[in-house]
């Protein structure tokens, strides 16, 4: 099939010429009469080929990615979703309140004060720059907050929080550019206004200073670079990325909120996502017993057995709620297919067989009888597919319907992860399940 969805377009076309040339044909044939006569759309055969080449760029974005709000509302909204979530778990839970922290937090980002708020980073002594700062930037507008030079760079050594959350800042440098503030530079969040007050006290060299300053630094900052003379206490050039940011006061505070919202929600789904898998965890214990003692009790172990009972629908289920994953049954049993496949492609059966060879030798083999050793790689197998598609959910969160593209591109990556991360818990992932195969044993 000729496939528009997929990038490498231009090689369908080369490596079958016939089938293509036809279908050229056809689109000229009968591109026009599709278009002018059939769905009325103006301009021909140009319209047509225009259609084609939206449809192709539309299918081509086969990446699942979050669904990010592009307005205020949109940010509040998951946020009071988020307070709802730990509202419930605290009240089912009976957890330590901490809600009405949260949201206070929430509280202090949306009741910002009405003037912006601008961070000053790098001198030890503001005084000579007062006069610059109040004739560019007007009191009734701006609020500013000083901050000594930041320290020698270390990697544990962060910015001051309140700095990161103002409306912008200007972080003053002198030139040459020394190795500390660059080392800083690359710490700076790029999804925030931030300008470089190069000083500069000698005219003639400092249009190379800054030429050389623009060669050093990365290309986020290259026209964001304000140079002020110290001699004279001015700005000698305002880039027009400071005049823009100057018209509207009320655009950039609401920026400011939507990007204090977008941190704020990350942080809280980080820690959502920690409870997340501590509940997993207890999917994973439950399910690996059954599906340990189904596939121990099965008349004739295999493959097949293993893959419909690792793939129970109650464990899915389970997994589907806890992540509040909004995908159709159908896509949901396809990506778990998928899942499946992978593992078994991966080796993990294997691994586990052989890895449970290596443990009888320690422990005695007198707990292991026949259909044991499918038995554990089913429950092992269970925790690294439950592991992997937890894994999606997480990475696709806010997407109504993953694509299955992405989820075959990304299957071994994911799946070799869980597969690692599962390995860890071996031990007590044996022991587990010691004592009801035993029972299971005895009793046959």
């Amino acid at each position: 099939m000729f496939d528009i969805s997929k990038e490498n377009l231009l090689k369908d076309f080369i490596k079958f010429p016939k089938k293509n040339l036809l279908i050229i044909l056809l689109l000229l044939g009968f591109g026009e009469w599709f278009v002018s006569d059939l769905i009325h759309f103006a301009g021909g055969s140009i319209g047509f080929f225009a259609l084609c080449l939206g449809g192709y760029f539309y299918l081509k974005n086969d990446k699942p990615k979050f669904n990010e709000p592009n307005n205020l509302d949109g940010w509040i909204n998951l946020c009071n979703e988020d307070l709802n979530f730990f509202e419930e778990l605290e009240a089912t839970n009976e957890l330590e309140k901490q809600n009405s922290k949260r949201q206070k937090t929430l509280e202090s980002i949306l009741n910002r004060c009405e003037k912006e708020k601008i961070s000053c980073i790098g001198k030890k002594d503001y005084q000579s720059f007062q006069s610059v700062l109040k004739s560019n930037f007007k009191a009734d507008k701006f609020d500013f907050d000083l901050y000594e030079k930041l320290p020698k760079y270390n990697s544990s050594q962060v910015i001051p929080e309140e700095a990161l959350k103002s409306d912008a800042i200007l972080y003053f440098i002198n030139l040459p550019l020394s190795a500390n503030d660059f080392l800083w530079l690359e710490k700076f969040p790029k999804n925030m206004p931030i300008w470089l007050v190069a000083l500069t006290s000698n005219q003639i060299e400092a249009k190379n200073q800054i030429e050389e300053l623009k060669s050093q630094i990365s290309s986020d900052f290259t026209n964001k670079i304000i140079p002020i003379d110290v001699n004279k206490s001015e700005i000698t050039n305002i880039p027009f990325s400071l005049r823009k940011f100057f018209i509207s006061s009320s655009k950039n505070i609401e920026n400011t909120k939507k990007r204090l919202l977008k941190e704020l929600h990350a942080a809280w789904q980080s820690e959502i996502e920690g409870i997340r898998r501590m509940q997993l965890k207890g999917i994973q214990r439950k399910n690996q017993i059954f599906v340990a003692t189904t596939v121990f009790l099965s008349p004739i172990p295999s493959i097949d057995v293993m893959a419909m009972t690792v793939l129970n629908s109650l464990m899915i289920k389970e997994i589907k709620s806890i992540w509040g994953c909004n995908w159709s049954p159908e896509i949901l049993d396809k990506v778990s297919k998928e899942i499946l496949k992978t593992a078994i492609a991966q080796g993990v059966i294997e691994w586990s067989g052989q890895t449970l060879i290596g443990i009888t030798k320690l422990h005695g083999p007198n707990w292991l009888v026949s259909g044991t050793f499918q038995a554990v790689s089913a429950a092992y197998l269970t925790r690294v597919v439950s592991s992997s598609l937890a894994d999606f959910m997480a990475i696709t969160k806010g997407v109504e319907e993953p694509d299955l593209d992405f989820i075959k591109k990304n299957s071994e990556k994911i799946v070799e992860e869980a597969f690692e991360k599962e390995k860890i818990n071996w031990k007590g992932f044996i022991s587990d399940l010691r004592k009801p195969l035993m029972k299971l044993s005895f009793s046959s």
